[in-house]
């Protein structure tokens, strides 16, 4: 438990320590990546963005739908339209201020016949097609790091992924 503490710090120190200076001298470090004062990103349905200070601010309690789209994950707000890679979806939020996919019955779509499900670095359901290669969570990890970690897979044949055997370094929220 030590040594994968020291490990975790001494690359967390690598990563501050590689990070190229901004032009104003202001960054902010999130998701294992150094963004430049003003720089905007998606953190789920949250959008952050690197303050002039140095510190992230967040949009709070945005309602969205998550899905994989060309290998990244997506938005869509309420009661917007999208493939999810496998059926066409809406966005919706129930009576109780849940919101999620209103999907055609994937056992109708024909397209679903033919890809393979997983889950992305960001744990959003995905759908690869097959011969395709994406990044997706594997359980079993590799035997070295404790749990599953994020792995270079490809769709196969009977919707099978089939995974490489080590874990990408530094895919996970990449």
């Amino acid at each position: 438990m030590l040594t994968a503490l020291l490990i975790g710090l001494a690359c967390t120190q690598a990563l501050f320590a590689l990070a190229p200076p901004s032009a104003g001298g202001v960054e902010c470090y999130a998701n294992r990546r150094v963004y430049q004062a003003g720089e905007s990103y998606s953190m789920g349905c949250e959008t952050c963005t690197c303050g002039g200070d140095g510190e992230v601010d967040c949009t709070e309690n945005t309602k969205c739908c998550l899905y994989i789209r060309n290998g990244i994950t997506t938005t869509a707000d309420i009661g917007e339209e999208y493939h999810n890679g496998c059926c066409h979806c809406t966005c919706t939020e129930t009576e109780n201020g849940e919101v999620s996919p209103d999907c055609h019955d994937e056992n109708v779509c024909r397209s679903c016949r033919f890809t393979c499900p997983y889950l992305s670095a960001d744990l959003v359901q995905g759908f690869a097609q097959k011969g395709e290669t994406v990044q997706a969570w594997d359980e079993e990890g590799d035997g070295i790091t404790e749990g599953g970690c994020i792995k270079s897979c490809t769709c196969r044949s009977k919707n099978k992924l089939k995974c490489g055997n080590n874990c990408l370094v530094g895919a996970l929220g990449a």
